[in-house]
């Protein structure tokens, strides 16, 4: 057997760890770098659940046209560069940038977070054709 850290043959008994996200097995010298795999609790239940409580809230909608020139006119009449923009609402500077270029469509949370920072309507229901 191998050790998956090290990569040396594991001479004896192998042990079983937790490191950084990952479980391993590792040779006696490499087991002080992690915690021993039975005292550590999975995180995936919790996560996995919340990641699907989101997903499930999200309503289907439409992003208003122009929304990028809107934006921008928006933040420049606040006085806001768009790096101070972004750590008001919580959105990275290049982000921002390329919203307001409309080179992205936003996703959900960060148009909400848009709206809420501008105090406007940047979704709204789908039209049906």
């Amino acid at each position: 057997m191998i050790c998956e850290l090290c990569g040396k043959a594991i001479i004896g008994k192998p042990y079983r760890i937790y490191v950084e996200g990952a479980y391993m097995t590792v040779c006696e010298s490499c087991a002080k770098y992690g915690k021993p795999a039975d005292s550590v609790k999975p995180l995936i239940g919790k996560h996995v659940d919340k990641v699907k409580k989101t997903y499930q809230d999200i309503p289907e909608y439409e992003i208003i046209d122009n929304y990028g020139q809107i934006i921008r006119n928006i933040r420049e009449e606040m006085g806001l560069t768009q790096d101070k923009f972004g750590l008001k609402c919580g959105i990275k500077p290049s982000l921002l940038a390329k919203i307001e270029q409309q080179r992205i469509i936003p996703d959900y949370q960060t148009l909400r977070k848009l709206e809420t920072s501008l105090k406007i309507k940047l979704m709204r229901q789908p039209t049906s054709l």
